[in-house]
């Protein structure tokens, strides 16, 4: 009976470790993009020409990856991402207006990207994009 409970124990605090850490990721993911999209309005805000560096919200390890898109299909930034072997997903609505789509991904060799503006003379529109 007592080696039954402890393993049961064992068990339980196994899953609770796990599922924190998975809070702890997604947490973290989803601070990241309320932050890109607050820094893609900034950058919009500022005018052509204007960029910030950004980078992964976390160390990211040997596999991981996360991808930032501007997407102007929904008007949205997602992050996706593969964190230990678990894909996570966070959308935010853009405040401002994404008339192209860009993507940039972030992996252990390569976890800073920027937000930039550029001017599209053609259209007459200032355009947001994120590049390496």
């Amino acid at each position: 009976l007592i080696a039954i409970l402890s393993l049961n124990l064992v068990y339980i605090s196994s899953s609770q470790k796990t599922q924190a850490q998975n809070f702890d990721v997604t947490t973290k993911l989803k601070v990241f993009a309320v932050d890109v999209r607050d820094s893609v309005a900034n950058v919009y805000a500022m005018g052509e020409g204007f960029k910030v560096k950004k980078s992964a919200p976390f160390k990211l390890q040997t596999g991981d990856n996360l991808t930032v898109i501007l997407d102007n299909v929904t008007n949205s930034i997602v992050v996706t991402g593969t964190i230990g072997g678990k894909e996570f997903y966070v959308m935010q609505r853009s405040p401002v207006p994404i008339y192209t789509q860009s993507k940039v991904v972030l992996t252990s060799d390569h976890s800073t990207f920027w937000i930039v503006t550029v001017y599209n003379a053609t259209e007459g529109r200032l355009y947001v994009e994120v590049s390496p």
